[in-house]
């Protein structure tokens, strides 16, 4: 768990839009406008998210693809905030 808390906290892309994600189910323009990023830059970030299985999509019917925070994603995410600045 150690090594995926490292790479969520060494990004700030993947480590804000974990949080974000863990607040609401988001779509990537609307995480690029929250963070004022590039949604190219949340895309990949989201894909890094998933492959760890931190994120995963939600089906839907629309073009917009809507993601959240997994169970693990949450876990991880309690570890990472709890950690010292």
């Amino acid at each position: 768990m150690g090594r995926v808390v490292s790479f969520v906290s060494r990004s700030e892309v993947r480590s804000h839009v974990l949080v974000d994600i863990s607040k609401a189910p988001r779509t990537p323009s609307e995480l690029a406008s929250l963070e004022g990023k590039h949604v190219s830059h949340v895309s990949r970030a989201l894909s890094e998210l998933r492959a760890e299985g931190l994120v995963e999509s939600l089906p839907s019917k629309s073009r917009e693809r809507y993601y959240r925070a997994t169970d693990r994603g949450y876990l991880i995410l309690a570890t990472f905030t709890q950690l010292p600045r």
